[in-house]
């Protein structure tokens, strides 16, 4: 069975008392025992995960924009529920490597995604901050992405994503 990743991204700011925009992604990091650091990493690494006697260690690319560290502790949040279920090491590189597909790490991958665009964007909080009747401009992407703290285009993919605007 496939994994609902706007239900459980949903349950779990719930259980944690995080349903306001931005997310507190560091707050629900340390609530689910997962240590986090802000490091010097590689240009191309956006963050580590080391899992290693069922304990989750994240280390973020200090270097990249704040809103790009956001999303991605909260993509490592979602390999720790998803893919982490014994020791690993995830290397997050912010793109894609035609080998991951052949080693079925593309698919973690998306899984992270989706899971973090979940997280950071849930859709009842996008839906509330969101004009009741207007069409959405790029100033209406623009004060959402601010207000969440994701980039432009992260919120562009989940305005897709949730059917609010038509892609491109």
């Amino acid at each position: 069975m496939a994994w609902n990743f706007e239900k459980h991204a949903s349950e779990l700011l719930r259980d944690h008392g995080s349903i306001e925009a931005p997310v507190d992604v560091e707050r629900l990091a340390k609530a689910l025992g997962i240590s986090v650091r802000y490091e010097r990493l590689d240009k191309d690494v956006s963050g580590l995960l080391l899992v290693e006697n069922g304990v989750a260690k994240v280390a973020i690319n200090e270097l990249h924009h704040l809103n790009r560290q956001r999303f991605t502790l909260a993509h490592e949040i979602g390999h720790v529920l998803l893919h982490a279920g014994s020791d690993r090491v995830f290397v997050d590189r912010r793109f894609f490597r035609n080998e991951w597909s052949s080693k079925g790490e593309l698919r973690e991958e998306i899984e992270a995604n989706a899971f973090a665009a979940a997280l950071l964007m849930p859709q009842s909080l996008v839906r509330q901050h969101l004009a009741a009747d207007a069409g959405i401009t790029d100033v209406d992407v623009f004060r959402l992405a601010t207000r969440f703290q994701v980039s432009e285009q992260a919120m562009t993919l989940r305005l897709v994503k949730l059917k609010y605007i038509e892609p491109d």
